[in-house]
């Protein structure tokens, strides 16, 4: 992957390895550092030492690769520089992680992802060593899946500290992390993260293969990565499940699912996800399975609201009056007088506000932000309200859809709601119930054909055959689980005998 690591107008393939080709294309940078050690005192064998201030811990160097050079009086009867090649690699130099580099290009990547180099011109061949020691976040608590019992921890911006996370979790000899990378200039690496006897082949071939096929400056964001992975990047429902928390993670590969890290993300993407799986959160499985339950059918009951409230709404009020009590009826037509604009126009305009408000918030600070969106919305509430320009029970549909949207436990699911809403809202005000229905089946039609590594989007209510529906509405107690999600196609199919 590190074919582009360079400018193009540097052929590395033509450059033999030595000191001084590699100051040729790293001397320029202030923060490389070149340093000439002469081993164990002796002029004669000089060898260069190079690596990148910053990234490497300092002290690890001196004390382990210096000290040993330049003291150990087993290396001052050496005759050649293929004699102390040899005797580092017998283990002289006390470093855990230790490579021999024969190509320019691999001891370059080496040394910019983290390791020191030392470079033997006479053999044309550098011993690299492993001593990454940057600045990185300490492992906080998850900041967007928050749960009152269970794990505190989240993934942070180092691989590796993820990785080892993960390992923790699962002390399973059959738990694989594969490392690729991603982007001709940034290199980011990946982790691929799985069970291999419970995931299935051809599932991990099929990741592999979209990660093997992006050909990219850079990798500086999820959407990098995310677009090339997915089936269908003009589709704006979510088709991978990103998570902070490695419980989350670590319980999907246990279903057979493959899991994706990225360095200097806090974030493991979840492959394959299905729409069921935006719908579970990290509660269902920390607490009581009928607490759990009741708190699951309410998220369906809630996503139901936040997406067809203000449409259904507008559709009874201008077109099937009939189907309002009277009373009701009467409460709402007094609301509307003076209201300059018609039901549909109001709903519009207060989803609108909502989502600027929505926005703001997210924009400013920590300090002020919730503050802001909370008296925004009701200061430009009442004023509007008093100001005739919306009704009260406009205002009413709208904070219910609201606070039913924030049910959602996946942002990505509950940005999509959002922009659904008006949609229904314009078929409702063309057709009433019959637009919105319309718009319903449409959006089910559209659903049921998408898939997802092969897999539907309604699994595990559709093309299951009925299996699988154990654990998807309601939360069933652990020791009833017996088998794995059907649609994965996991290689062991039972969770317990």
């Amino acid at each position: 992957m590190s074919e582009d690591l360079f400018s193009q107008d540097i052929d590395l393939d033509k450059m033999p390895l030595s000191s001084r080709n590699i100051k040729s294309v790293l001397s320029i940078n202030s923060d490389v550092i070149f340093r000439e050690i002469n081993v164990c005192g002796k002029k004669s064998f000089p060898i260069s030492l190079v690596y990148v201030d910053g990234m490497v811990h300092s002290k690890t160097i001196a004390d382990n690769i210096i000290k040993p050079l330049m003291d150990n009086d087993k290396l001052c009867d050496v005759r050649s520089e293929k004699e102390i090649i040899d005797r580092i690699e017998g283990g002289i130099v006390y470093a855990p992680a230790m490579d021999t580099r024969k190509s320019i290009r691999d001891a370059l990547f080496d040394i910019l992802t983290g390791s020191c180099a030392l470079i033997f011109d006479e053999e044309n061949i550098a011993v690299t060593f492993e001593v990454k020691g940057f600045e990185q976040r300490a492992i906080t608590e998850p900041s967007e899946e928050n749960i009152i019992k269970g794990p505190k921890e989240a993934f942070v911006e180092n691989i590796r500290v993820n990785t080892a996370i993960i390992r923790r979790r699962l002390k399973t000899s059959d738990l694989v992390i594969e490392q690729t990378t991603v982007g001709r200039r940034t290199l980011t690496s990946l982790g691929i993260v799985y069970i291999k006897t419970i995931a299935n082949d051809s599932l991990v071939r099929e990741l592999k293969s979209r990660l093997d096929k992006i050909d990219i400056d850079g990798a500086t964001g999820l959407s990098f990565i995310e677009e090339y992975i997915i089936d269908n990047k003009y589709n704006m429902f979510p088709q991978v499940l990103a998570t902070e928390r490695p419980d989350k993670l670590s319980r999907h590969l246990l279903e057979g699912r493959v899991g994706l890290l990225i360095d200097g993300i806090p974030v493991a993407y979840i492959i394959p996800s299905v729409l069921s799986d935006f719908l579970r959160a990290s509660d269902d499985y920390s607490q009581n399975f009928i607490i759990a339950s009741f708190t699951r059918i309410l998220r369906y009951i809630s996503l139901v609201l936040a997406l067809l409230l203000p449409a259904f709404y507008v559709a009874i009020v201008t077109f099937h009056q009939e189907m309002i009590p009277t009373e009701l009826a009467l409460s709402i037509a007094e609301s509307k007088k003076g209201v300059p604009f018609p039901t549909f126009a109001e709903v519009l305009f207060l989803l609108a506000s909502f989502e600027v408000l929505l926005e703001s918030g997210l924009r400013l600070p920590k300090s002020i932000g919730q503050t802001v969106s909370i008296v925004g919305a009701l200061v430009v509430g009442d004023a509007a309200v008093n100001a005739k320009f919306i009704s009260p029970a406009v205002v009413v549909v709208i904070a219910i859809t609201a606070i039913a949207g924030f049910t959602l436990p996946n942002q990505d699911l509950s940005y999509v709601v959002r922009i659904c809403r008006p949609i229904l809202v314009v078929f409702s005000s063309i057709l009433g119930l019959i637009g919105l229905t319309y718009g319903i089946i449409y959006l089910l039609f559209y659903l049921a054909l998408m898939e997802t590594y092969g897999i539907p989007y309604f699994a595990p209510f559709s093309s299951t055959d009925g299996k699988g529906l154990r654990d998807s509405i309601i939360v069933s107690p652990p020791s009833s689980v017996i088998f794995r999600p059907f649609m994965l196609r996991p290689k062991d199919k039972r969770r317990q005998r």
